[in-house]
């Protein structure tokens, strides 16, 4: 079986930084464009996908992106419920393995990208809701 997801997109906000035990995680959501035809016509829409990464990954997000950069991302989707105010809520994110910049490069400029170099398997880390704890209630999907 796959799950390898593959976004470029924008930040919409810059990430918010948490720590999961000794595990330093980011998470940030970026916009996705897609196109689709209504009446022939050719209309703009946008996605916007929650991401989380991790370890060395994190701290790259920390230090270079900022809103509206566009990046790449690949990981694996994870779906995960939660319940708020008595209701269960269900929601995704992208838990990703790699991220680096999608930008046009300016001459004299090199690419920066970030990869986990951890081999822990999921196992490893912990809950999406023990992270999202460090975060707060306000979780923007």
């Amino acid at each position: 079986m796959l799950n390898k997801c593959i976004f470029i997109g924008r930040l919409t906000r810059d990430p918010e930084i948490g720590q999961a035990g000794e595990a330093k995680a980011a998470k940030f959501t970026i916009a996705v464009t897609r196109r689709y035809k209504k009446k022939d016509e050719e209309k703009p829409s946008a996605d916007f996908i929650p991401v989380t990464v991790w370890h060395g990954s994190a701290e790259f997000a920390e230090k270079f992106l900022e809103k509206g950069k566009q990046i790449y991302v690949t990981g694996a989707l994870e779906t995960y419920s939660y319940e708020k105010d008595g209701e269960m809520k269900y929601a995704f994110c992208i838990n990703a393995d790699e991220i680096g910049f999608a930008d046009t490069k300016k001459s004299g400029e090199t690419e920066t990208k970030a990869k986990d170099s951890d081999t822990a398997k999921k196992d490893d880390f912990p809950e999406f809701g023990e992270v999202f704890e460090e975060f707060g209630d306000d979780l923007p999907f």
